[in-house]
Parts: structure tokens; C-alpha cells; sequence
């Protein structure tokens, strides 16, 4: 594992490191000001407006990759042991060599992002010299004169007071620009050093893990050992004993599929052969139904004119059965007429016999 100093980095002097010039120069710009030490004219809204540019590079101090080096450095300990837990967990071996395979740079990358706010720092360079042009216009408009004035003595003194406080504005300005290039020597100093750190452990890990062309050369060789080893196991098997055996199975395979090829003919014109009398058959029995279709409308036409004429002799038969059942009726009437004058004449004989008897006794 990469060995890191147990020594801690501290913060604070990193702090007033960066801010010891420009809080060096306001002191200076103060006594210049007010004690008179050099004749500066700077009027008092002036002071206040690097004031607070300078409260505002304070803040953005923590943000500094010089200052973020000592996070950096304080908690790499952490980083490393989850690099080297990646590495074990990815170890490759290719031609008997073990090493590890993967990418370590999103470990760094992530943990750069955690030690300070990059959007400040890409700002903050910038930013400085934007709020010294913003101080010296607000300074020009404090200090602006009233140019309504009548006579030409007291317009000449109002100009005197305007191009003095132009003049006092424009330390804000230069302040805020030397602020930046301060602030990017410290940016670029502080980024060297991570980048130096972060570096020396890429190149200490450089030898424990697979790159690219390590991964193609030796990929290129175990293909090349494994073909070498197949040639030679190639040459052990292939042998004329081997070739002479191998040539019999050929013909036998080949006498096998040509016999297979002859028996596939034979059952495919076996099958054609079915098929065209299957074919036959279909149209005999096409032919056969057809005159039996016709045969039965026929019988059905014949059937139909016998049944017209048997509900015509049904018809007649009705009728003579009725006149015949008439004709019944009127003999049965004459023979129960008949029958009932035998029965009066038979009761008048007997009914005169008995008289003839009784007048005879």
C-alpha cells in the first residue's frame, strides 16, 4: 500500500497564507489613507468597498486548491484503502501474471470534488476583478458632483471633485484584479500539488495493474502458445495410421450416405407412384359420385310424379268409398225396415195363432 505521513496538514496556516498580502495591503492602503504615512487621497467609500471585496475573498479562501491540499492530504488514507479493496477485487491473470484490471482515476476524481466546491473556484478568478470595476462605478457614483451650478468657479471645483474621486475609485479596481492573480497563483500552486500526489500513487499502482497494451501483447501470446500447443497436439494424433483410419470411416460414411441418398429415391418414387394413383382414385370417385348424383335426381324426379299420381288415386278411392259407404247405409236402412216389419208380422202370426188355439179349446 502506498504509504502516506501520519503527520497532519494544518489548515490554518494555508488560511493566512493566502490572505496575508491582500489583508497587508488594506492595512497599508489604511495608513497610507488616514496617517498620512504617503499622500494618497481615497476617500472613505472607497476603503469600505475593499473592505468588503476583501471579506469576500476571505470566504472564498476555503475554496483555494492551495488551502483544499491539507483536506487532500489529511484524508487520503481513506481513498487509498478503497483503492487498494478495488485491486483485490479486480485481480486478472493472463499467461501465469496477476494484476489487477480496472480504472483508478474516478476514485480521485470524486474525492477532489469532496475537499472543496469547484463551481467557486472556476468563479472566483474572474469574479474579483468584476467586483473592483463594480466598487470604482459605485464609487464614482457616491462621489458624482452636482453640475447644476451657475458660475464657473463653483462647475471648475465640482469637475476638481469628480476627477479626485474618479481617481480614489479606481483602487478597487486595482485591488480586485491583484486579488485574482493572487488568487490563481495559490489555485495553480495548489492544484500542481494535488496533482503531483495524486501522481506519484498512479505510479506507484502502475505496476499492479493491467494497461491496454500489456493486455494485447499478452493476449496475443497465449493465443499464439495456445495455437503452437494445438499444432503439436495436431501432429501427435495426426498419424498415417490415424489418416488410413480416418479414411475408412470416410468411405464407410460415404457408402453409408450414398446408400441412405439410393433408399431415399426409391421411397420417394414409391411415394410419387401412391400419389398418382391416390390422384386416380380421387377422380374415379369424383366421376362415380357425379352419376350417382345424377341417378338420384332422377330416382327423385320419378319418385315425385308416382306420389302426384297416388294422391290422385288416393283422391278417387275417397270417393268411391264415400258413395259406396252411402250406398251401405241406404241397405242397412232398408234392411232394418225390412226387419221391423218380420218383427210386427212375426208378433201379428203369433198374437193370431194364439187367438186360433184359444178359440179351438
Amino acid at each position: 500500500m502506498y504509504e502516506v505521513s501520519d503527520e497532519k496538514i494544518s489548515h490554518f496556516p494555508r488560511f493566512f497564507m493566502i490572505l496575508s498580502v491582500p489583508a497587508i495591503l488594506y492595512v497599508l492602503l489604511l495608513g497610507f489613507a488616514f496617517l498620512d504615512i504617503i499622500t494618497i487621497n481615497i476617500e472613505l467609500h472607497s476603503i469600505v468597498i475593499i473592505l468588503l471585496i476583501l471579506l469576500i475573498f476571505m470566504l472564498f479562501i476555503m475554496h483555494n486548491a492551495w488551502y483544499a491540499f491539507s483536506h487532500f492530504r489529511n484524508n487520503l488514507k481513506g481513498i487509498l484503502e478503497k483503492v487498494e479493496n478495488y485491486l483485490n477485487a479486480n485481480q486478472l491473470t493472463i499467461n501465469g501474471t496477476t494484476k489487477s484490471f480496472g480504472n483508478i482515476d474516478t476514485f480521485f476524481d470524486e474525492y477532489t470534488r469532496t475537499v472543496r466546491n469547484d463551481n467557486f473556484a472556476s468563479v472566483a478568478a474572474s469574479m474579483f476583478p468584476t467586483l473592483g470595476i463594480l466598487g470604482t462605478f459605485v464609487a464614482i457614483a457616491i462621489s458624482m458632483p452636482d453640475f447644476s451650478v451657475e458660475s464657473q468657479d463653483a462647475l471648475e471645483s465640482e469637475i476638481t471633485i469628480l476627477l479626485s474621486g474618479i481617481g480614489t475609485a479606481f483602487y478597487a479596481s486595482i485591488y480586485g484584479i491583484f486579488l485574482s492573480l493572487w488568487w490563481t497563483f495559490f489555485e495553480k500552486r495548489g492544484l500542481t500539488k494535488i496533482q503531483n500526489e495524486i501522481d506519484e500513487i498512479k505510479s506507484f499502482y502502475k505496476n499492479q495493474m493491467w494497461n491496454d497494451e500489456e493486455i494485447k501483447i499478452l493476449s496475443i501470446i497465449q493465443n499464439k502458445r495456445q495455437s503452437e500447443t494445438m499444432m503439436e497436439k495436431l501432429e501427435k494424433i495426426i498419424t498415417p495410421e490415424f489418416v488410413f483410419t480416418l479414411d475408412k470411416i470416410a468411405e464407410q460414411k460415404i457408402k453409408t450416405v450414398n446408400k441412405m441418398t439410393e433408399e431415399y429415391e426409391v421411397s420417394q418414387n414409391r411415394l410419387k407412384y401412391n400419389y398418382e394413383n391416390l390422384t386416380q382414385l380421387f377422380m374415379h370417385t369424383a366421376e362415380k359420385q357425379k352419376d350417382l348424383l345424377r341417378d338420384f335426381e332422377n330416382l327423385h324426379s320419378v319418385m315425385l310424379k308416382t306420389n302426384s299420381g297416388l294422391n290422385d288415386s288416393v283422391v278417387e278411392q275417397t270417393k268411391h268409398s264415400k258413395a259406396l259407404k252411402a250406398e251401405i247405409y241406404s241397405v242397412l236402412s232398408s234392411f232394418e225396415l225390412v226387419s221391423n216389419d218380420l218383427k210386427t208380422l212375426g208378433q201379428d202370426l203369433i198374437s193370431k195363432d194364439i187367438q186360433v188355439s184359444k178359440e179351438d179349446e
